[in-house]
């Protein structure tokens, strides 16, 4: 159906939206383009040379690659709205859910165009930034949540324990938490604050703010690890159809997501060419964990119904 497709492409759009915003941050490009909606007044602002005095903002001259990586991430999260529409021209009649969720992804992407807008006016300051990859992380959910209700039936059969859905729950609000962090102390350049692995400069609590975000990064990354590993082995041992495939699949995101949390934090010392590229890998993994899990929770909530669970 029409609205399925569009909300399959409205996913892998906004994943994109997500990755290119990270590779924005990290190149410094997040105020590449000064004013919003528009780019230096202009709707293409391409080439240079159309515009007064230039790629500069506040004394910082910024150069054609760094505005072309902040246009496309506007103008790619501008197609997630139109597709977002085109899902709301095509809602299924008499499925309540469906139109439940549209809703839902419709009014965080409404408050997802007003963060991206006060990211922009208050200079990318951490916290904002921290908010609006939070909220996007939200808004994927939402589109899952869309699309997972438009192709299950509205009386499934459940075959899982009482238990898998709060545990799951509570796993996929670490992982939330956790990114939100790392956003925050990212943003904040502090990636690299604390030094080594385990404490931070021999503190475990340390009293400047940002080394205290860092740690709580690091903290909720451990639960995380903790949650997903319990839950995995659990849902194995459960034998439910709905939690085995998924249980393998959290073990394997997350422990790659470790592996590359802690690449990363070494990349300042160690090999500070290839942080960028770590760090915009670590989000990547990061969003794809949280996506398991919300479809894991989806899984729960439908159980084995729809097109989802055909020849599995």
């Amino acid at each position: 159906m029409m609205f399925s497709r569009l909300a399959t492409f409205a996913i892998w759009l906004t994943f994109a939206v997500i990755i290119l915003g990270a590779a924005t941050r990290l190149a410094d490009a997040g105020l590449s383009c000064p004013d919003w909606p528009l780019c230096y007044g202009e709707v293409i602002p391409f080439p240079e040379s159309k515009i007064a005095g230039g790629y500069v903002v506040e004394g910082t001259h910024y150069v054609a690659e760094q505005v072309a990586l902040e246009y496309a991430h506007r103008l790619t999260a501008a197609l997630v709205g139109v597709l977002l529409l085109g899902m709301m021209l095509y809602l299924p009649t008499q499925r309540p859910r469906v139109w439940v969720a549209t809703g839902v992804a419709f009014a965080l992407l409404a408050a997802q165009i007003k963060l991206g807008a006060l990211t922009v006016w208050l200079g990318n300051i951490h916290w904002s930034v921290a908010i609006h990859l939070g909220n996007a992380m939200l808004f994927l959910g939402a589109l899952a949540w869309a699309r997972r209700a438009s192709v299950s039936s509205e009386f499934a059969i459940n075959p899982a324990p009482r238990w898998a859905m709060p545990a799951v729950a509570l796993t996929a609000l670490c992982v939330w938490a956790t990114m939100m962090l790392g956003a925050f102390i990212s943003s904040g350049y502090a990636g690299g604050i604390c030094g080594g692995l385990f404490s931070c400069q021999g503190e475990w609590i340390p009293q400047d703010m940002l080394q205290l975000m860092h740690m709580k990064h690091r903290y909720l990354a451990l639960a995380t690890f903790i949650l997903v590993m319990v839950v995995s082995a659990a849902g194995k041992r459960s034998g439910s159809p709905l939690l085995i495939k998924p249980a393998k699949a959290m073990q394997h995101v997350v422990g790659l997501q470790v592996i590359l949390g802690i690449f990363t934090l070494y990349s300042f010392s160690h090999f500070p060419h290839a942080y960028h590229a770590l760090s915009l890998a670590h989000l990547t993994v990061g969003t794809a964990l949280w996506f398991v899990l919300v479809g894991t929770m989806l899984n729960l909530v439908y159980g084995l119904s729809g097109r989802f669970h055909q020849d599995r």
